[in-house]
């Protein structure tokens, strides 16, 4: 009845929690703006209004960041007339977040550039941290990478120093990105998978999902279109009800663009337009345009010319109104491939000069800086000359005759010149001689040196190489010896195990029948171990061979096994089988991991009589590729405090097992070498679940073991 009531009124009551929830939070809030604009309308002193102003904008931050700005710029101003610079740095800081989540970038860049040296002169590390990040961004968004990279760089060395991996992960990602705009893909690359290993290590749930839509998308330009596709359909697959309305953008966008390089237009317009639409329901200006630029390219592929034009156009408009520089540059590209497809030659060249203007504006920039001062300079010197030519013109009658004495005096003196800087000329020559010597002779040392130096690095390299065929030898006397060790005990083993069963027939003392059965019992786990080591060591040496898998006769193989051990009669076990799971993999290895999980979930059940215990197999197709198996229980539990150690060598969840706690072990192994990934979770409900994550066909195991080293 109970179990009853819960269910029927369950939702209903999360419903009600969470409504009282958001209601307490907001009634919080109201209470701390009222407090605040009580003081800013009563009080008098003028440190007082200022300070409250910049805390009424950081409350507003984020919720409503123009009312944001308008209260942080008038702190800021008070702040300035006051010469209170710890106030100054804040309400700056502030300021430019306020303005850089508004899409003014330039803005916020004018604020916060003029602050950051007043953040370094007072040593906030905290508000320079903040403001580091938020010019990066800024800088970023006007396609101003090198500043952006400078100030994401600065701020990674301070993070680092604090060692705050959250914090650390976050710069990563921005500098990946910068990496990414820059179309240097494997730095890019490079940036995110360090990002990902940390978010691994903290169990960052939430942000894992938008660094796969991030590698997906550096993997779409590198031309690896499969894998973009993988790990924007992993991002939807991990996502849950915690992702951001963007990384669902993003990913949505990352498949629709995967699927244009690989021909699939009707499957790319489906995304690219399933990712508008979120992006105008959210009002993201960037992902709006960024979804234009690729609808029109695949309307164009489609041949609905009028359509691809009408997508141009709005990118252009967006792009232009929120100053995304890169996407301008993409939209005048494919304008002007376009009209030269169509052979209208006038508009084709208009578009690719403002392509052309737009690509070199940075170095355009610099150049009109260089013009006008040399401009400047020259205006100066021609007024110069005009006065002093119209002085001439008046002083000519009168200073005729000084002038013409002071020109014989000045060949006078320009002889003697002459022949001073002729014998300086000879002196700097002679200095010249001089240090070319000392520099041929130094160059001399550094070859020499240089030599040396490489002769070192060959013996070091033939040293390594020794040491790599040591290292290959010893790992293979190592596998042999787990080979050839299990295989001798073996035969002692069965050798016991026959002892024990001829005694247990011929023995009748009840104490002795008892150690006999404890020993044979011992004998057959140790020779369970012994087979799982074996079977280690297969994995570790085996070939992958690809076939189609069957997931259904598999696991019918597997229950067909476990009924002829014995199943506990009052287990019951459900199955579901997706047709469309199909992937291409190694059998052996396939069939490893989930014999591997069954038989834990079985070996674990929970044997109460009053618990009705299930196991649940489930088999279902990922969207884009791929597959994912969970095996789900009602069983013992899991004691682990740390699940991730579970799937360690010799680590034991429960005294139930027999193996030594190897099993979970050898499904990690079997999974990473067919370039699955295994975890394990606990259902709303309790119940235990290990998944697997199978692609749609293996990747390489050393290409694993580079994205967690990052």
């Amino acid at each position: 009845m109970y179990q009853f009531f819960f269910k029927v009124f369950k939702l209903p009551f999360m419903i009600f929690t969470f409504i009282a929830w958001v209601n307490c939070s907001f009634a919080q809030e109201i209470q701390v703006l009222d407090s605040l604009f009580n003081v800013l309308h009563t009080s008098k002193n003028e440190e007082a209004i200022m300070k409250t102003q910049v805390q009424i904008g950081w409350e507003y931050l984020a919720n409503k960041d123009s009312l944001a700005e308008f209260y942080a710029s008038k702190g800021l101003k008070l702040a300035t007339q006051l010469g209170d610079s710890i106030v100054m740095i804040r309400a700056g800081r502030v300021l430019g977040s306020a303005l850089q989540r508004q899409n003014k970038a330039h803005q916020a860049i004018e604020v916060l550039t003029a602050l950051v040296p007043v953040a370094r002169r007072h040593n906030s590390k905290d508000e320079l941290k903040k403001m580091l990040n938020v010019l990066a961004l800024a800088h970023t968004f006007r396609a101003e990478y090198d500043k952006a990279l400078e100030y994401n760089f600065q701020s990674l060395v301070m993070r680092e120093a604090e060692g705050n991996k959250t914090q650390i992960s976050i710069t990563l990602n921005n500098i990946g990105l910068v990496y990414f705009k820059l179309h240097n893909y494997n730095d890019a690359l490079k940036y995110f998978h360090q990002c990902l290993v940390l978010l691994e290590e903290l169990n960052d749930t939430n942000r894992i999902p938008t660094i796969h839509v991030n590698l997906g998308l550096s993997y779409l330009h590198l031309y690896k279109f499969k894998e973009a596709k993988f790990q924007a359909s992993l991002a939807l697959e991990l996502c849950g009800s915690y992702c951001s309305d963007e990384d669902i953008i993003m990913s949505w966008f990352g498949l629709g663009e995967s699927s244009y390089w690989l021909k699939e237009l009707d499957t790319a317009k489906k995304y690219l337009s399933k990712s508008l639409e979120l992006a105008r329901r959210t009002n993201n200006p960037r992902w709006k345009a960024e979804n234009l630029v690729y609808l029109g390219q695949t309307s164009i592929a489609l041949e609905d010319h009028s359509t691809a034009i009408k997508e141009f156009n709005e990118a252009e408009q967006i792009a232009t109104a929120f100053g995304y520089s890169q996407i301008l540059i993409d939209v005048y590209k494919q304008f002007s491939d376009f009209y030269r497809e169509s052979k209208d030659y006038e508009r084709a060249s208009y578009y690719q000069g403002k392509y052309i203007t737009k690509s070199d504006s940075l170095i355009g920039r610099e150049l009109a800086k260089s013009i006008g001062k040399i401009e400047s300079n020259y205006d100066q010197k021609e007024n110069i000359a005009t006065i002093a030519s119209k002085e001439v013109v008046i002083r000519q009658q009168t200073d005729l005759n000084i002038a013409i004495f002071a020109l014989a005096m000045l060949a006078g003196l320009f002889v003697l010149v002459l022949q001073l800087g002729n014998r300086n000329i000879k002196r700097v020559n002679a200095k010249l001689s001089e240090a070319k010597e000392i520099i041929q002779r130094q160059n001399g040392e550094l070859e020499y040196k240089n030599r040396e130096l490489d002769i070192e690095v060959d013996k070091k390299t033939i040293d390594l190489a020794r040491v790599n065929q040591s290292l290959k030898q010893v790992n293979d006397e190592l596998d042999n010896f787990i080979y050839k060790t299990s295989h001798d005990i073996r035969g002692p083993l069965a050798s016991l195990k026959g002892m024990c069963n001829v005694a247990l027939m011929d023995v009748t003392d009840p104490i002795a029948l008892d150690y006999l059965r404890k020993l044979d019992a011992t004998a057959e786990r140790l020779n369970s171990i012994l087979t799982r080591l074996v079977i280690i060591n297969q994995i570790n040496n085996s070939k992958l061979s690809l076939d189609r898998i069957d997931f259904k006769g598999i696991v019918n193989d597997v229950l067909l096994l476990e009924k002829k051990k014995g199943l506990p009669p009052d287990l019951r076990i459900t199955t579901f089988i997706d047709p469309k799971a199909e992937i291409e993999s190694d059998k052996e290895l396939v069939r490893i991991v989930l014999e591997n999980l069954i038989d834990n979930a079985i070996k674990f059940y929970n044997d109460s009589e009053r618990v009705d215990s299930f196991m649940n197999i489930h088999i279902t197709s990922m969207e884009n590729g791929g597959a994912k198996a969970r095996v789900i229980d009602n069983g013992i539990g899991i004691s682990e405090a740390s699940p991730g150690k579970l799937f360690q060598m010799f680590s034991r969840a429960s005294e139930r097992s027999d193996t030594g706690g190897i099993g979970l072990y050898i499904t990690k192994t079997a999974t990473e070498k067919i370039g699955g990934r295994v975890g394990l979770l606990t259902t709303p409900e309790g119940f235990t679940e290990f998944y697997v994550v199978f692609p749609p066909t293996p990747y390489p195991t050393e290409a694993l073991r580079e994205r967690r080293v990052g």
